[in-house]
């Protein structure tokens, strides 16, 4: 049995700023026992903002230029929760957000970048990148031949964007600066070099004066004239985000966080601030990249020194730094101290440097995952206690409950058990399904449990009506065990609502890692249960979710798993498969199963077993979550994987091969339906936002013939009844 320090010390990074990766990796090398690190960020990758202009003119890619934060959080044993805070309250010790439960922490720290500071209207800031990234691509499709984009601000930050977008965009792109001429702040050679380039860019240039104002189509100037512009970009002096100054934390006349030397607010202990959204007292320094980053190490000194109760260093940000600033073309400019050259090695050196620091962080996760995949598939639970009870009812009486009839006795009026009439004629269709937390916010962890124990109802067809809970936490002292059981039923709750499905008591216990289980009741028609049995030929096979929640949890487990990849997968699992059950019920469906943890080629073989027949399956046509395939391709599977193939024995290793053995969690819905009813029902599914797809066809069984034939569909047999046996199946 593998232990474990108890929690008892939390901290909170909110924002996945430079300076926060740093401070996950020092983590991930040299852990404090019993601190539970959370990261919060916007994105579930943090774009890196030096290779920004080469990401616009494509030098880079995607994944050059951004930092995947699940790999990265993963090795440093760190919660990773994406979702836009609104709101911080230092003093209740609190993160707060729109639409899931606050976060606690007992030391904070905030790396949320700045955003420009604009006037009033419209216009797109540079800052957050993120969000500026998509408007980008939106601004691609929409931008007219010919058209304008006005760059606001002259500083480095500006210049680099005017360049990239001049050599990305077939338009007329126009810098505008207040300042006499660009880049004021750099030596004389340096701003020589970048305005030969921005002349031999072709980028107009409006300096002197001010914007004070974009809308329909006119950027106002400060000399009371106008630009005309299909766009205005503004890359000006960051201010902090308003939710800074809100909070109550001591911020300055821009809105960012005032830290003394130690990076610790000057107002509030407990919380720390670094990179565009803090100032330094007596230590101001631009709000550049390369100071967040020197912040990292100083930074995961300090916030590990606070939680030890130890006392706090102070940082010596340097005076000057190195600036480099691409040209594109090849070419980039540097300058430090009043020096300054130029030339295509400068770019080659900032490419290098580049390219080096964010290795860093994309090395790290496979370095420090090594060996991994050897550790225990799973852990003793032990013995468990239950929580408190006055802890228990205060998360209980918190949760939503929708308007259910026919219950007795629930959470309004708690009892030793709950009690419920079932309408007249109704049966009752019960199913119980609990696993281990494989995500650490028990938030969404709360959203997926519940979506996989209704997945049993729905597959019958019949109606949600009460659940009752059993929910394991680990221990932690304080109030963190009640914290994390009320933001995980808060979860279950909202999934179960949803459904029409009341949340009638449940079970609490304290165990070595969190689990949760429900025990799931719905109403039905007798005569209109959904079975497994019932497929006949000619059918088509509907499956209503894309396949790879196993595998992208393996991956995830290994550190190998790319952030957008782990919140697809996410995604997936928390949706009810209720809306799907519906759409599949008006087709006419005549049997039905979920997909999970057999995969789909497991659960297909129980239903054509109890049905008698045959199926034939095209891999290429089931729909994969992203990176399912290109993790399969690498060989990362499951531990359940194995077992799966019993289903088709001698299956080839293609990765839409491997995907039919993927353990699913919260899987989609598998169905059978008449053919002439598929397309329409496909196209149905579809239409509401689920990934449906027609993935195979019923057929007779014979002799010699597998029970389950790989094979592709040729686009029109999912609208066909009675069509003869495909050729050229591959026997399995």
């Amino acid at each position: 049995m593998r232990t474990q320090a108890p929690i008892d010390r939390d901290l909170v990074l909110l924002g996945a700023g430079h300076a926060h990766v740093e401070v996950l990796r020092r983590f991930a090398m040299r852990p404090l026992p019993g601190v539970r690190i959370t990261l919060i960020g916007r994105e579930p990758h943090t774009p890196y903002s030096g290779m920004l202009p080469g990401l616009i003119r494509g030098e880079y890619g995607f994944d050059a230029a951004h930092i995947d934060l699940a790999p990265l959080a993963a090795v440093a044993g760190a919660r990773l929760i994406v979702a836009e805070a609104t709101a911080i309250d230092p003093d209740a010790r609190e993160v707060r957000f729109a639409q899931r439960p606050a976060v606690a922490f007992d030391v904070l720290s905030i790396d949320v970048g700045g955003i420009p500071a604009m006037p009033g209207g419209e216009g797109t800031p540079v800052k957050p990148i993120g969000a500026f990234l998509a408007r980008l691509d939106a601004l691609t499709a929409s931008l007219p031949p010919g058209g304008r984009i006005a760059v606001v601000g002259g500083g480095a930050g500006g210049v680099e964007l005017a360049l990239a977008l001049a050599r990305r965009f077939p338009a007329r792109i126009a810098l505008v600066c207040a300042e006499a001429e660009p880049l004021t702040a750099a030596p004389a050679r340096a701003r020589a070099v970048a305005r030969a380039a921005l002349t031999e860019a072709r980028v107009e240039l409006a300096c002197g004066v001010r914007a004070v104002g974009f809308a329909e189509g006119r950027l106002a100037l400060s000399d009371g004239s106008a630009l005309a512009a299909d766009a205005a970009l503004w890359a000006t002096g960051v201010v902090g985000p308003p939710m800074l100054a809100e909070s109550g934390l001591s911020c300055d006349a821009a809105g960012c966080v005032m830290v003394d030397r130690t990076l610790a607010s000057v107002s509030h202990p407990q919380v720390f601030a670094a990179g565009d959204c803090a100032s330094v007292a007596g230590a101001a320094r631009p709000k550049s990249g390369v100071w967040a980053v020197r912040a990292g190490a100083p930074l995961a000194d300090n916030l590990c020194r606070a939680l030890a109760g130890r006392a706090l260093r102070p940082w010596r940000p340097q005076q000057d730094a190195l600036a480099i600033l691409g040209l594109g073309g090849g070419r980039a400019v540097a300058w430090r101290n009043g020096v300054a050259v130029s030339g295509r090695w400068v770019w080659r050196w900032k490419d290098r440097i580049d390219r080096n620091w964010m290795a860093m962080y994309a090395d790290a996760p496979r370095r420090m995952a090594r060996g991994a995949e050897a550790d225990e598939a799973m852990r003793c639970a032990g013995c468990a206690a239950k929580l408190p009870a006055e802890a228990l009812h205060g998360v209980l009486a918190a949760l939503p409950r929708p308007p259910v009839k026919d219950i007795l006795i629930g959470l309004n009026a708690p009892d030793d058990a709950a009690a419920a009439l079932p309408p007249p004629g109704q049966a009752v269709v019960q199913s119980v399904d609990q696993f281990r937390a494989f995500i650490d916010d028990p938030y969404v962890f709360g959203q997926v449990a519940a979506a996989h124990a209704l997945s049993d109802l729905h597959a019958m067809g019949a109606r949600p009506w009460t659940a009752l809970a059993v929910a394991v936490v680990p221990f932690m002292s304080g109030g963190r065990m009640a914290a994390d059981l009320a933001a995980m039923m808060q979860g279950a709750a909202e999934v179960l609502a949803a459904d029409g499905c009341a949340l009638v008591g449940g079970h609490s216990a304290e165990g070595a890692e969190a689990m949760l289980g429900f025990a799931v009741t719905g109403l039905a028609e007798p005569g209109a249960l959904w079975r497994k049995a019932g497929l006949v030929p000619g059918d088509a096979l509907v499956l209503t979710k894309p396949l790879g929640t196993g595998v992208i949890l393996a991956a995830q487990m290994r550190a190998r798993c790319k952030a957008r990849w782990l919140e697809g997968a996410l995604a997936s699992m928390r949706r009810s498969n209720g809306p799907a059950a519906a759409i599949l019920r008006a087709h006419g469906v005549r049997a039905c199963t979920d997909v999970t943890g057999f995969g789909l080629a497991g659960h297909l073989a129980e239903m054509l077993r109890a049905s008698g027949v045959a199926a034939v399956l095209d891999p290429d046509a089931v729909p994969a979550l992203d990176g399912g395939r290109d993790l399969a391709a690498a060989g990362i599977e499951s531990t359940l994987a194995p077992a799966n193939r019993e289903a088709l024995p001698g299956a080839s290793a293609e990765p839409a091969v491997a995907l039919l053995f993927d353990p699913q969690t919260s899987g989609g819905l598998l169905a059978g339906v008449p053919a002439a009813r598929a397309a329409r029902c496909v196209a149905a599914l579809r239409a509401a936002g689920i990934a449906a797809a027609a993935v195979g066809w019923v057929r007779e069984t014979a002799a010699g013939r597998p029970m389950i034939a790989l094979e592709p569909l040729d686009g029109a047999e999912a609208g066909r009844e009675g069509r003869a046996a495909p050729q050229h199946a591959l026997p399995l």
